[in-house]
């Protein structure tokens, strides 16, 4: 229970960083139809709220992370620091892709399977997000004058 409520604490500061930093976006025009700020907005809120709901009534079962879970869970922590120094030069599908197959096989799909599942994600979320829902995804470097 100890360590959902710290781990639910820090959610919550890192909500609240979230929400002031987005708030804080200055933009000189709009160029999507909800706007810079939106997004990371809502998916702050909806962070706040389950920290708070999570440090109130935290699990019943006392869970203490054994070493490999551990280890899991930094290296997930370094894999998204490194997915944000990815994002804007390698571009979404390049990131997404790398990223989303190492943490496929981090917890446990093969190699090839974890790369083909992360490339087709990759892929339909860039699809979605750049045509759908009219969202400025960076193409990156790599397909710039492609997509």
């Amino acid at each position: 229970m100890l360590y959902d409520r710290i781990f639910a604490g820090a959610l919550l500061v890192l909500s609240g960083l979230i929400a002031w930093t987005a708030y804080h976006f200055n933009v000189p025009f709009q160029y999507e139809p909800l706007g810079p700020k939106a997004f990371p907005i809502i998916l702050s809120i909806v962070l706040a709220i389950c920290s708070v709901c999570l440090i109130i009534k935290p699990d019943a079962n006392a869970w203490l992370p054994r070493k490999d879970v551990l280890i899991k869970i930094i290296s997930g922590l370094v894999l998204m620091v490194v997915y944000a120094f990815l994002f804007e030069e390698a571009g979404f599908i390049v990131a997404t892709t790398i990223v989303g197959a190492i943490f496929s096989w981090l917890f446990g799909e093969k190699p090839l399977k974890a790369f083909l599942y992360a490339l087709a994600l990759s892929l339909a979320s860039y699809f979605l997000l750049a045509d759908v829902m009219e969202l400025n995804v960076p193409t990156g470097l790599l397909f710039g004058d492609i997509f």
